[in-house]
């Protein structure tokens, strides 16, 4: 998902709008620096509240974990982390998506393929 997509997806819900969970700041994504990530809490935050810090990758400048200094539009891609010095390429979204739907969290498409095969 891209950053504008990202802000327009929040955007199209009501003002006022409470969500369940939450979003840090943004911080550069160690996987790729020129990248933007966020971490997740299971805390309620508004609307109003996520576009901020949405809005936060656009005008504040991030550095990346060994190094260089970023900006980020809305073609940037967006990515989810712990923190700024995790790198688990999709496994932190694959554990909060576990967590979300209530499932058992896989590791693989293979292992859920498998599981999903042979309950």
């Amino acid at each position: 998902m891209k950053l504008k997509e990202f802000k327009d997806y929040i955007e199209s819900f009501k003002n006022g709008a409470v969500f369940y969970y939450s979003i840090s700041t943004p911080f550069s994504w160690r996987g790729s620096y020129d990248e933007v990530c966020f971490a997740i809490a299971e805390m309620p935050m508004k609307k109003e509240d996520i576009l901020l810090r949405i809005n936060q990758a656009y005008t504040e400048n991030f550095f990346g974990y060994k190094g260089g200094r970023y900006r980020y539009q809305d073609y940037t891609t967006v990515n989810f982390e712990d923190n700024a010095g995790a790198y688990t390429d999709g496994g932190y979204c694959a554990e909060w998506i576990a967590k979300i739907e209530g499932a058992e969290m896989v590791k693989t498409p293979q292992e859920r393929l498998i599981k999903l095969m042979f309950p």
